[in-house]
């Protein structure tokens, strides 16, 4: 399943020229900048790495890495180049059997297969079934990283529709997730990693008991200064931070307080080379930038809700 700003043919006219800038307030994502960087990452192969560097001979395709850069070209409105190309690429990660090396690896071919339109070569059905086995199938224990959990059960139900017992497994996993603050994860509850769990509830098609709690939540991670904080008792943002709360602010219906200044720390995570990098500073990534774009779409169609 895919964002309906992600699938293929859904961003408008798609030409090989960026629209002008992302608005987002006062401050904007140059879209150029970030197109060019997104379409330097491609290597001789057809996939995409953030760390590409021909000049010392490393072309070291990803399936997420791939991904990213498909979804940020769909965002930017920008034809990927040579797609059978990378389709084929994106075929060959797959095994003989159907599956792939791991669960990460796996969601991203399949995902960017999507973008493209495009089908793997051999059924990955009794491969996701396996892992929605592990992940929630029988009785389980509570796992140690619950983030982690979160993360690779969204990407399970975003690909294999959950029956009813598997529902049940997210519905317990979100339980023994929340934190006593109103998010998600325990012990300490974080707005990118609430706004994962919303979406797997979503998926689901569970609603979480205490709504309020994370409205809540999300009301205390909102900054003048930063837009919206990792968490309550910090004052730091990340790509992730602006992204999280943006969703949550979109699922809840409610409306960002400080939009001004999500656009300005949006702005300063842009790179010199046109990439977002996760915090002020950072090295851009594929992975980044995909999110920076993805909160720059969700903070330009909140702005135009009808207050």
């Amino acid at each position: 399943m895919l964002d309906g700003q992600e699938r293929h043919g859904q961003t408008g006219a798609r030409t090989g020229v960026p629209t002008p800038g992302v608005r987002t307030g006062l401050a904007t994502l140059d879209r150029r900048a970030a197109a060019r960087y997104v379409l330097g990452r491609r290597t001789p192969d057809g996939g995409y790495c953030f760390y590409r560097t021909p000049g010392w001979g490393v072309e070291e395709p990803n399936t997420p890495d791939t991904l990213a850069a498909l979804a940020s070209l769909l965002l930017l409105g920008v034809e990927p180049p040579q797609p059978a190309v990378t389709g084929r690429w994106l075929q060959g990660v797959q095994d003989d059997g159907g599956g792939y090396p791991g669960l990460t690896i796996g969601w991203a071919a399949l995902r960017a297969l999507q973008l493209l339109g495009l089908s793997p070569c051999r059924s990955p059905h009794a491969w996701l079934a396996g892992w929605a086995q592990r992940l929630l199938g029988g009785r389980r224990a509570t796992p140690q990283d619950l983030r982690a959990s979160l993360d690779n059960v969204l990407r399970l139900a975003e690909l294999l529709e959950l029956d009813t017992g598997q529902r049940a497994g997210v519905a317990d996993l979100l339980v023994a997730a929340a934190a006593p603050q109103g998010g998600w994860a325990r012990p300490g509850a974080d707005v990118e990693t609430t706004a994962v769990a919303m979406q797997l509830a979503r998926h689901a098609g569970i609603t979480p008991p205490d709504l309020d709690g994370v409205v809540a939540f999300l009301r205390g991670c909102e900054d003048a200064a930063v837009g919206v904080r990792l968490c309550p008792d910090t004052q730091v943002t990340t790509v992730g931070a602006l992204w999280g709360g943006l969703e949550l602010a979109g699922a809840l219906g409610a409306l960002p307080r400080y939009p001004v200044a999500i656009a300005e720390s949006l702005a300063l995570l842009q790179r010199p080379d046109g990439g977002l990098g996760a915090r002020h500073w950072a090295v851009a990534t594929l992975h980044d930038t995909w999110r920076g774009l993805r909160a720059a779409r969700l903070l330009d169609g909140l702005q135009e809700q009808p207050s």
